[in-house]
């Protein structure tokens, strides 16, 4: 409040006869939407500034003091942010993740705010995950965690949702991160290690999380298991998999690997309708976790080339070379494209 008072004289001086132009205004109010309280009603909005936002609540200060507010309360937040953030969020959704990695370690640098600055880093995370560099996004996801526990930005951490080729610097690490303390280091490392000699460990770890005292991790370590599941999963599993995501739990992004794995279950039970529906989700509706969308994608195409629409496949697929090329998928939609044509053409 103070540094905004001190604007607020500065503009005022400015604007006396002798003192010159103005040069800028004071910094705009923080914007804090909260979740309408019932179906049909308007969203009610609070301003003032965010003192801080750590674990499930948010501080902030009006003209009247002090208020928390609980972070389920919350529905999105309007704040000032540099050009370097506001450009490393557009680049997330392309394939300049290497630029937009730069422009979020810039703006994260230059951010005083500490529950601001949290926010950049979770966003660099993606970065760091869409340019593959895995290792890097999960060590930078566990700052947010050693700076914050009980962080909400559950949707940046960086979990394995379908199997990426062998690397032994990443599974290494992946290893130190399950042995440590905090539930997210473990999630994360046991996800990473599914694919692995560690699997058993792995699916040991995750079976304790799904009993987390966090929603939001017990329901990320069960998505992580039915990754487990999927060749013996009935309908009936799947579609308990999809109540419990609509359930409310998971929000935003955090939902795009759980989609994937709910798509290819649909998939495993020839159910190839239900699977491109569900696995179109994430590229349209989570676009800037490339490698997720990436994934769906491919796994919608084959759905697609299957039931016998291969005009539809065909479209799908490009998507993933024109939009996603510098991801994993690419190489196999490249097969499938090449199969579609050679049956085109007989």
């Amino acid at each position: 409040m103070r540094r905004r008072a001190i604007c607020c004289l500065l503009l005022t001086l400015l604007l006396i006869p002798g003192w010159g132009s103005p040069l800028g205004s004071c910094a705009a109010e923080d914007v804090v939407t909260l979740v309408p309280t019932a179906p049909g009603k308007p969203p009610t909005q609070v301003r003032g500034t965010i003192v801080d936002y750590s674990g499930p609540t948010l501080v902030l200060q009006t003209t009247v003091g002090q208020s928390s507010i609980p972070a389920a309360k919350i529905d999105s937040i309007q704040t000032d942010t540099s050009r370097n953030y506001q450009d490393g969020l557009k680049l997330l959704a392309t394939a300049k993740s290497n630029e937009a990695v730069r422009l979020l370690t810039e703006a994260a640098s230059a951010e005083s705010r500490p529950w601001m600055r949290r926010r950049i880093v979770a966003d660099l995370v993606t970065a760091y995950y869409n340019s593959g560099r895995i290792t890097e996004a999960g060590n930078t996801f566990l700052g947010i965690v050693n700076e914050d526990p009980q962080t909400t930005l559950v949707s940046a951490i960086p979990l394995a949702w379908y199997s990426f080729p062998p690397d032994f610097e990443r599974d290494r690490a992946a290893r130190g991160w399950m042995g440590q303390s905090s539930p997210q280091a473990q999630l994360l490392g046991a996800s990473w290690l599914l694919g692995t000699s560690d699997r058993s460990k792995a699916i040991d770890v995750l079976g304790r999380l799904r009993r987390n005292s966090s929603p939001q991790i017990a329901l990320l370590a069960e998505a992580q298991l039915w990754q487990t599941k999927i060749v013996t999963a009935t309908a009936d599993d799947i579609a308990l998999w999809q109540r419990q995501l609509a359930a409310g739990i998971l929000k935003d992004s955090a939902l795009a690997g759980p989609t994937l794995v709910v798509g290819k279950g649909w998939r495993q039970l020839d159910n190839d309708t239900q699977a491109a529906l569900t696995l179109m989700r994430p590229p349209i509706l989570y676009p800037t976790h490339r490698a997720v969308a990436a994934e769906s994608l491919l796994q919608a195409g084959r759905s697609l080339e299957r039931s016998g629409k291969a005009e539809e496949a065909r479209r799908v697929l490009l998507e993933v070379l024109d939009q996603y090329g510098d991801q994993p998928p690419r190489q196999e939609a490249e097969m499938i494209l090449k199969r579609i044509a050679k049956l085109g053409s007989n």
